[in-house]
């Protein structure tokens, strides 16, 4: 089996989130309360997106999941192109926004492949997905291809100067919430700058998140902080989310 059908069994497997609420998997409750949990885990999310910023904008998502993102550009007014190389997902996205009464358009399509039928967007969006591409070069070329000049490019990659993958490297955390990930990764300010220089302009990086909470207690809906992350101050916190965070936000434009 090559690696690419293996990342599509690894997310068909246990789509990104599915996990996040004890609901029955496609219920409303199910996805309110995912949300929910996404959100407060990742506050820094909202304030990235932006969401409110696309109204009447097409927006791309590259690796839409189960489709909390999605439903967020859409109330915002976005028309929206969602696609995941996991049919699993698409499914789930397709029954949340059923529920929600809500339009979308969602594919089951790989990133590697030609984007090109889609169109044109004045916003690709790719968050958490890019790493998980070992051809990320021609990832970025496609999205290139439907970005007008100065449509918006943001993604979010793993970090490679973390706190969490100094944890990976000893033995103490794995990259995703399950095991066995067939491939990811961890990127520099500098590996960033070199995948994308040749279609895009960065705008901005920052470093944010640090998942700081008890994982088998937070899958119950307990919000408690590991020890080491409870003897220390809030500032020290936000130091390391900020200096030592597991996300680099990448914010560019199509040159």
């Amino acid at each position: 089996m090559n690696i690419e059908q293996k990342i599509i069994d690894f997310w068909d497997k246990q789509p990104c989130n599915i996990k996040h609420s004890q609901s029955k998997i496609g219920s409303k409750e199910f996805f309110d309360e995912q949300a929910k949990k996404r959100y407060l885990a990742e506050p820094h999310l909202k304030t990235f997106a932006q969401f409110h910023s696309y109204q009447g904008k097409r927006v791309l998502e590259i690796g839409c999941g189960i489709g909390a993102d999605a439903i967020e550009f859409v109330k915002n007014g976005a028309e929206y192109v969602g696609i995941d190389l996991s049919k699993e997902s698409i499914k789930l996205c397709k029954q949340r926004f059923e529920l929600e009464n809500l339009q979308g358009q969602f594919y089951v399509h790989n990133a590697i492949d030609d984007l090109s039928k889609f169109g044109k967007f004045d916003l690709v969006y790719a968050y958490g997905v890019i790493h998980h591409y070992p051809n990320a070069e021609t990832v970025i070329e496609n999205i290139a291809n439907v970005c007008n000049t100065d449509s918006e490019f943001k993604m979010l990659v793993y970090a490679k100067n973390s706190w969490k993958y100094a944890m990976i490297r000893k033995g103490l955390d794995q990259y995703e919430a399950q095991a066995a990930c067939p491939y990811a990764k961890c990127y520099t300010v500098e590996d960033v700058y070199e995948l994308l220089e040749k279609h895009f302009k960065i705008v901005r990086i920052r470093q944010d998140h640090c998942f700081m909470y008890n994982v088998d207690k937070y899958k119950q809906g307990i919000y408690e902080l590991e020890p080491w992350f409870e003897a220390m101050p809030e500032t020290m916190r936000e130091a390391v989310r900020e200096y030592l965070g597991w996300h680099l936000l990448v914010k560019s434009v199509k040159k």
